[in-house]
């Protein structure tokens, strides 16, 4: 797994080692240094440079799964003013519910297309998603030893009856491991567009915005709603403003929700957040 995070920063940041060759540094000294707008996923549009953000939160399912830890990072290059190239990873773990525990892995590649003012900027662009199948694998080596372990407890107790209530409370329980399940049901590759934005209300605060529609090969559809507001720290941090491009500390409340596959209702996910722009 290491070798995939140095492979993506070597593809993101290959451009910039060309073109450095190419510029001098009067050059660079005569561009200057444009005012940060916030944007979602813990980044921010400068027109130029890195930018990296980090972010650790709550996963919250539908009603009858358990909330469980996550954590995202997200590496963006700006090849110019109009155009950037970013990596997104994010993690969940905990018990999905009182049967099952979940470790979930997804990666994402962005291209984006960005059109930005002082004090607003828009961007829009696809981006490729891969599950890590290896999860997937340790999910169905849970569910096979839940089954063979039923399977045990009903031949030790032929004897018994199950009485009306312990066979609802089964059928619910088997319900509740399914809509849970289906959670987590886009495995492998999936394709998608995203829209966002952000707005620096004043000097220290922002507001942001994502909308993002995914589809999967196993043909589920995904809707993802991410409204947040975000702090600008390089106002009040000396040393950021001497040595950074921008520093964001983001809030974010982002809704998903199954367009297919059977699940109702809408999960939520909520995320503290860093940026920090080079």
């Amino acid at each position: 797994m290491p070798h995939l995070f140095i492979f993506i920063a070597f593809v993101l940041l290959l451009p910039s080692y060309s073109l450095a060759g190419e510029s001098s540094a009067n050059d660079a000294e005569s561009v200057p240094k444009r005012e940060s707008v916030a944007l979602p996923g813990q980044s921010a549009y400068t027109g130029a440079g890195l930018s990296i953000g980090l972010a650790a939160g709550v996963f919250s399912p539908i009603e009858e799964c358990d909330c469980m830890g996550s954590w995202q990072g997200q590496l963006e290059y700006f090849y110019s003013d109009l155009v950037s190239g970013s990596f997104e990873v994010r993690f969940f773990g905990g018990d999905l519910d009182r049967d099952k525990m979940v470790m979930f892995q997804r990666y994402r590649i962005h291209v984006r297309f960005h059109s930005a003012y002082d004090e607003f900027a828009l961007f829009a662009g696809p981006f490729l998603g891969l599950e890590n199948t290896s999860i997937s694998e340790f999910r169905k080596q849970v569910v096979d030893r839940e089954e063979a372990d039923s399977k045990k407890t009903r031949a030790r107790f032929w004897w018994q009856q199950a009485d009306d209530e312990d066979l609802e409370e089964t059928d619910d329980s088997s319900k509740t491991e399914t809509n849970c399940g289906k959670l987590f049901a886009m495995d492998g590759f999936s394709i998608g567009l995203g829209l966002g934005g952000g707005y620096n209300v004043s000097r220290l605060f922002a507001v942001t915005g994502l909308v993002q529609v995914e589809y999967n090969f196993s043909k589920d559809v995904m809707l993802s709603l991410v409204p947040g507001v975000a702090f600008n720290l390089l106002e009040v941090w000396p040393w950021a403003k001497g040595a950074l491009r921008s520093t964001w500390i983001s809030f974010e409340v982002g809704g998903q929700r199954y367009v297919h596959g059977g699940v109702e209702g809408w999960s939520n996910t909520f995320f503290l957040g860093l940026q920090l722009g080079a």
